[in-house]
């Protein structure tokens, strides 16, 4: 049993060395290939020196002359059904800027048809406004979330049209002039006449109802005061003696109020086929890691610099193979 113990004891401690002298094997080399880059470097030490200071030069020109792409982003609605329009609009125009169609952009931006470098849109989730609106949108969500998580609903694009409001995010090159591009890529939104025939279908549908509610309120507040001016006086006007209907009809009051309400916030809503809620200009995109052109461009040309040796480092130890193996 013992001499079982200390075979195993040694063979623990052999694993152990070999480990520790590949360890330190791995190191020497790794020691050795750093000696040979800081080497090779200061072998070509005027050269690197050279590409720095060019990439600097060229960083710093790139920094100073060239536009920055600023974000401007929006807050829009998309009325009258329109919410498969508005992103098929922006992958369509995003795919023009990309082939850079300069026909299509200049009958949009004119001059400015260069400046618009990316159009990114996305609905504002509020499935809790969603499912206040009606039961309807209760049991549409009910028969959804069956077959899908509430966070794979809310992330999915093509729910996007049960959501009021969208974030717009145009990426424009350049500070100036700005809101005028702005404008230009709305009204291009807002240029159809399918769309904006149903605007005033809408309208005048809304406008009309308001007016059905202005009435219907009134008839109540009439029915009210009649009711209170004759309290007790079965034989004249109107009387109603059971106290549910008097409630029922204050309740009713109440609904026609906020359905008013509501009807006129869509009369606000309705002013365009696309519309804008709010807009904040030229904001700096904070999201991610930037790098200086000042220090990107000496970095790609040492990195370029250094690749070229290296395959024709690589080009040299695979011929001298080749033609040992040859002899």
């Amino acid at each position: 049993m013992s001499n079982t113990s200390q075979t195993t004891s040694q063979q623990e401690e052999i694993d152990l060395g070999y480990l520790i002298k590949k360890i330190n094997h791995l190191f020497k080399r790794a020691v050795v290939a750093l000696y040979e880059v800081i080497s090779f470097y200061l072998k070509h030490k005027f050269i690197v020196l050279a590409i720095i200071i060019v990439g600097f030069a060229y960083g710093f020109y790139k920094e100073t002359t060239s536009k920055p792409v600023l974000n401007n982003k929006a807050i829009v609605i998309p009325n009258f059904e329109s919410v498969d329009y508005l992103y098929e609009k922006v992958d369509a125009l995003n795919a023009k800027i990309q082939s850079k169609d300069s026909v299509y952009l200049k009958s949009i931006f004119g001059s400015n048809q260069r400046r618009v470098k990316k159009i990114e849109i996305e609905p504002i989730s509020d499935l809790y406004n969603f499912a206040a609106k009606s039961r309807e949108n209760i049991d549409i969500l009910r028969i959804l979330f069956k077959d899908q998580e509430v966070s794979e609903f809310v992330e999915d694009i093509t729910t996007s049209k049960y959501f009021k409001y969208h974030k717009l995010n145009v990426k424009i090159a350049g500070n100036s002039e700005t809101e005028e591009v702005f404008k230009q890529i709305i009204s291009f939104f807002n240029e159809n006449s399918h769309f904006s025939d149903y605007k005033n279908d809408f309208i005048e549908n809304n406008d009309w109802q308001i007016e059905i509610h202005k009435q219907m309120i009134t008839q109540i507040d009439s029915i009210l005061t009649s009711v209170i001016s004759n309290a007790g006086q079965s034989n004249q006007g109107v009387l109603i003696s059971d106290n549910s209907q008097l409630h029922n009809l204050i309740e009713r009051k109440r609904l026609l109020a906020e359905s008013s309400l509501k009807l006129k916030m869509q009369s606000v809503d309705f002013k365009d086929v696309i519309k804008v809620v709010s807009v904040d200009f030229n904001l700096l995109d904070t999201e991610g890691f930037k790098i200086s052109p000042k220090i990107k461009y000496p970095i790609l040309l040492l990195f370029f610099f250094t690749l070229f040796f290296f395959f024709r480092y690589l080009f040299k130890t695979l011929k001298r193979i080749a033609e040992k193996s040859e002899n």
